[in-house]
């Protein structure tokens, strides 16, 4: 069994993650400015996804994900999405607070309550009361 990631670590995951989905190549310096933290705090943050075998990157190179990496990064994404739609869109909270809340629950939630949340907006959108 997996061990449980940090929420820093998982937010730094969902950063890389992003990231590699809007540019070419991720730098330290590209993490470093989305999440607002120091490229030293950054290099720390790294190291413990290499370790875990989330992330590569030469010494002073890009960051890539692996196909670990990626699968994580994109779950915890998936589930920031889900929640901040339910919480900003279903229940009208204002978009900053929903963020916040969105960013604090994604951690915790299990895999089974995320996808009855999914279920439950997919039929709010669509009207259905079943």
């Amino acid at each position: 069994m997996k061990k449980k990631m940090s929420s820093s670590s998982e937010d730094y995951l969902e950063a890389v993650y992003l990231l590699d989905r809007q540019k070419k190549a991720v730098r330290v310096s590209d993490i470093s400015s989305r999440m607002g933290v120091t490229m030293p705090s950054v290099h720390q943050a790294l190291s413990i996804l290499k370790k875990r075998d989330l992330v590569k990157q030469e010494s002073y190179g890009y960051v890539e994900l692996t196909s670990e990496g990626e699968k994580r990064g994109k779950r915890i994404y998936e589930s920031h999405k889900a929640l901040f739609k339910f919480l900003h869109g279903i229940l009208g909270l204002d978009k900053k607070v929903a963020e916040n809340d969105a960013c604090k629950i994604e951690h915790n939630i299990s895999a089974e309550s995320l996808e009855k949340l999914t279920e439950f907006i997919q039929r709010i959108e669509n009207g259905s009361d079943s």
